[in-house]
């Protein structure tokens, strides 16, 4: 049996917290639905710290205070669930400088070749770090979350049934 693992973008998130102007509600439906499944049959999700911070000024440019806060204290108590039970994610670890700089090298190659910006270059490669390392066997199928088609053909697994919203 294959064992998904997941590292999940920007775009998924907006649709799993329902960020008014960054999610439309077939697409809160579908990622709502995958996250669902993905709880059920145990497999692995991933988010950067990059992510969350982007996630974070999505949910600041909300233009109804009390949705603001909503979000801002769901996504917080969410990010505290997630350090002290490892649950309902994993937060991928910070990085040292010397891999700061090869990041910054990779960005350099992708951004005017393809568009992907500094934190979906970060997602690329902690997917890639993570199937080289963590999952490697066959059993495990390493994937990017992500609305972005220019970010999911970087995937170090090709997944069968995406949802690019």
């Amino acid at each position: 049996m294959t064992i998904p693992v997941y590292v999940i973008d920007t775009s998924y998130l907006c649709e799993l917290f329902a960020v008014p102007r960054y999610s439309t509600k077939e697409a809160i439906s579908e990622v709502r639905r995958r996250f669902t499944v993905a709880a059920e049959i145990g497999a692995r999700l991933y988010v950067s710290l990059p992510t969350i911070f982007e996630l974070a000024g999505h949910i600041a440019d909300v233009p109804e205070g009390r949705e603001r806060r909503r979000l801002s204290e769901k996504l917080r108590d969410t990010v505290f669930t997630s350090i002290r039970e490892g649950y309902p994610w994993s937060l991928l670890p910070a990085i040292s400088e010397d891999a700061v700089k090869g990041l910054l090298e990779r960005f350099v190659r992708y951004s005017p070749e393809k568009g992907i910006s500094l934190v979906d270059t970060i997602l690329i490669d902690e997917a890639n770090h993570l199937r080289k390392t963590k999952y490697r066997g066959k059993e495990w199928q390493v994937h990017i979350w992500t609305k972005d088609e220019r970010l999911k053909a970087e995937e170090p697994d090709a997944e069968s049934n995406a949802f690019l919203g």
